[in-house]
């Protein structure tokens, strides 16, 4: 994973230099951690950056399942301690207010083809969620997923606005379902693969 750390690191660095200031937006699970591990390292005016989540379960802070706890964890510490937080579960005006286009934007999936918390079963019942023309906000959901919580989570809109955006791939079953929702509808990865420009770099650790 020390490629993607690194273009993150070129990422948060040029934005910083352009705007003086960048955005960092992160997924939760296992995925990222060693690269939240590279980044809490590296040489970044960590002091410019602000730090929030794509999504998260709708629980304690400290809570195990929570996204915010792991970010605090392995992300924003040592170097990376100085950075800006913003909690999506407690400060969603606060992240609605980040300018954007977020400088960057890093995405996990699940084998079931979810991304953030848009998970199959909405695609039916909440389109719009899917529909990158919808009004860029933050949706809560029912209990659902593993684990099972009711959870917060960005639409597809709001994920587009960003300038670099990487999906991590990091097993081969995942691979699979990458490539299956490259032409499935039932997969919510379809929408975020099927772009008009493809904003989306697919990171692969196979």
């Amino acid at each position: 994973m020390q490629e993607i750390s690194s273009n993150i690191i070129k990422n948060l660095n040029e934005s910083i230099g352009l705007f003086g200031h960048a955005s960092f937006i992160v997924c939760g699970g296992s995925s990222p951690i060693s690269i939240f591990k590279d980044l809490s390292t590296s040489e970044i005016d960590w002091s410019k950056v602000t730090i929030s989540l794509v999504d998260d379960r709708l629980v304690d802070s400290q809570h195990y399942d929570s996204n915010e706890k792991l970010v605090n964890d392995y992300l924003k510490t040592d170097k990376a301690s100085g950075a800006k937080f913003i909690s999506l579960c407690n400060e969603p005006e606060l992240l609605l207010e980040i300018i954007r286009p977020f400088s960057v934007m890093l995405l996990g999936m699940g084998e079931d083809g979810h991304f953030a918390s848009l998970f199959p079963d909405l695609i039916d019942k909440n389109p719009e969620y899917f529909n990158k023309k919808s009004t860029p906000k933050l949706i809560q959901t029912e209990p659902m997923g593993s684990p099972c919580h009711k959870r917060i989570s960005m639409n597809l809109s709001m994920i587009l606005q960003a300038n670099n955006i990487y999906l991590l791939v990091p097993n081969q079953k995942k691979l699979e379902v990458l490539n299956n929702a490259k032409i499935d509808k039932g997969l919510p990865l379809y929408y975020l693969l099927n772009q008009d420009i493809s904003k989306v770099q697919i990171i692969k650790k196979i």
